[in-house]
């Protein structure tokens, strides 16, 4: 008797290929389907955080090709509709990048990549945001401005783990840098 092939598996697999077919050229690295932020290397979180060409092409790559629509590079050639979509899929992706950055930095806990794998996030975002009760991370105590970014946290967390990103960019550069 022959094996069972569940074919949610087969298409998942089929649809990361094709996701993360252009990952190698654009930022030197090729996730598993199944992947999550929290598993990609240091240097691929920095690259797709800082959100140059190549990388947005990435994120782009990912989000197009979850839905089926083909390479990053289709996304100026988009109706209307799919275009809005694809870009806040893009941009909530980018954010989870950005928030796994800062959660290697310890300045941010309970981001929402260790929960969910880059093709569910790219692919889903609002199911993602509606599992979860945190849509930003926590403010971490090991943030070197908790104490300043304590009571804006509280008001408005997304404003204030978002403030951290332009400082946090710049810190994960130099870390990366120096190999640490």
């Amino acid at each position: 008797m022959g094996a069972l092939v569940d074919l949610d598996v087969v298409r998942a697999r089929r649809m990361a290929d094709k996701a993360f077919s252009h990952w190698p050229r654009r930022v030197g690295y090729r996730p598993e389907p199944t992947d999550r932020p929290t598993h990609l290397p240091d240097m691929v979180v920095g690259a797709l955080a800082e959100l140059d060409t190549p990388a947005t092409l990435a994120l782009y790559d990912l989000v197009l090709e979850s839905r089926g629509w083909g390479p990053g590079e289709r996304f100026p050639y988009l109706e209307p509709n799919e275009k809005l979509e694809a870009l806040d899929a893009f941009l909530f992706l980018a954010d989870q990048l950005r928030f796994e950055m800062m959660r290697r930095l310890e300045w941010v806990e309970n981001t929402l990549g260790e929960q969910f794998s880059l093709m569910e996030l790219a692919g889903d975002p609002m199911g993602c945001q509606y599992e979860q009760a945190h849509l930003v991370p926590t403010l971490s105590k090991r943030c070197h401005r908790y104490r300043e970014l304590e009571r804006q946290a509280r008001i408005e967390p997304g404003a204030a783990v978002r403030s951290l990103i332009p400082e946090a960019l710049h810190t994960f550069r130099h870390r990366l840098s120096k190999g640490e």
